[in-house]
């Protein structure tokens, strides 16, 4: 038969206080485990806010409760772009990001590569069609929406708008 054991009021309370310290520490380590390995989804659009405009091509979103710096996908332009693209981003109702699913998620800064819209349009095609953008960043992949982009451009560079006005 076992044996009783009696604890008396203050053994009790320290029993108690070790095991939600436990509890707590668990807690902590679930929690911190979950914010390491949440996966942001691929090839699909999911909201986000705007904490800051970097450049033209380059914002902080808040993706998920953590502030994180975005690169915009395809293309590059220049600093003067930053104007277009702060008014574009402050000015949206909704912005959603989608992950490229075409080769990396994030680039060698560690920057999450990503198409963004701003309320339904891709801000990319929005940048080159009023001739903001400089070059292209293709690395050898079929990019989603990289004939969009070029269209605009080209639209862009025939009508002589931006960069384009004054060759």
């Amino acid at each position: 038969m076992a044996k009783k054991i009696k604890l008396t009021k203050t053994q009790q309370k320290k029993l108690l206080r070790s095991w939600l310290g436990i509890i707590v520490i668990l807690a902590v380590i679930g929690y911190n485990f979950y914010q390491q390995n949440k996966s942001i989804p691929t090839g699909e659009r999911f909201e986000v806010t705007l904490d800051r405009c970097v450049d033209g091509d380059t914002a902080w979103f808040n993706v998920d409760g953590e502030s994180t710096k975005v690169r915009f996908l395809y293309i590059d332009t220049p600093e003067s772009t930053s104007d277009y693209t702060k008014t574009q981003l402050t000015n949206a109702a909704k912005i959603e990001l989608e992950l490229n699913v075409d080769g990396d998620s994030k680039d060698k800064y560690g920057r999450l590569l990503a198409w963004v819209f701003v309320d339904g349009e891709l801000l990319q095609e929005q940048i080159a069609r009023e001739g903001l953008v400089e070059k292209f960043y293709d690395y050898g992949y079929d990019y989603t929406y990289k004939n969009e982009i070029i269209e605009a451009a080209n639209s862009a560079k025939s009508m002589r708008k931006g960069i384009y006005s004054e060759n």
